[in-house]
């Protein structure tokens, strides 16, 4: 498999490729879309690609905030369909994130309405913010589809590379 060095050139040059490719075949192109696309699909692949299961440099640069991936790396065998699914994989991680995130928003809510005011509701008001955000994905398909598809097809990019590289080591 390539290692971390070349999985981030390829997010790279595959993200610049993406860019020229929209920017030549789309009828009309709107450089906001390319930017969201781009920032998503970079911080995918140098931060939430496929080797989120392994002590990797992935993984490191989290920093402090890695742990909240070591129930995924426990959860989730490397190389699995579930890692490393062409689709699926960025998938699992996006919504992995964003449960992550709920339950920490939650969570955070809860000690606050605990320690400092007892008659906040952290339920009401975690249901009300994603009734919100799906408000604001629906309002917003170009845009949604651009954050889904840049952090979705960075996965599929890490899994490809794997795969042909491991073609490639095999046939020669």
């Amino acid at each position: 498999m390539p290692n971390s060095h070349a999985h981030d050139v390829i997010t790279v040059l595959t993200a610049v490729g993406a860019n020229v490719a929209y920017f030549h075949y789309a009828p009309h192109p709107q450089p906001s879309l390319a930017v969201l696309f781009t920032a998503t699909y970079i911080f995918a692949g140098y931060a939430c690609a496929g080797d989120l299961d392994l002590d990797s440099r992935e993984f490191r640069r989290w920093g402090p905030l890695r742990v909240i991936w070591l129930p995924y790396q426990k959860m989730v065998p490397h190389r699995s369909w579930i890692s490393h699914g062409l689709i699926l994989g960025g998938v699992v991680r996006i919504c992995y994130l964003i449960a992550v995130c709920a339950l920490l928003s939650w969570g955070g809510l809860k000690a606050y309405s605990y320690f400092y005011n007892p008659s906040l509701n952290p339920t009401a008001i975690t249901s009300e913010k994603w009734s919100s955000l799906v408000h604001l994905m629906r309002s917003r398909p170009l845009e949604t589809t651009a954050l889904l598809g840049g952090f979705i097809l960075a996965g599929t990019t890490h899994s490809l590379s794997d795969f042909i590289w491991s073609w490639f080591k095999r046939c020669f």
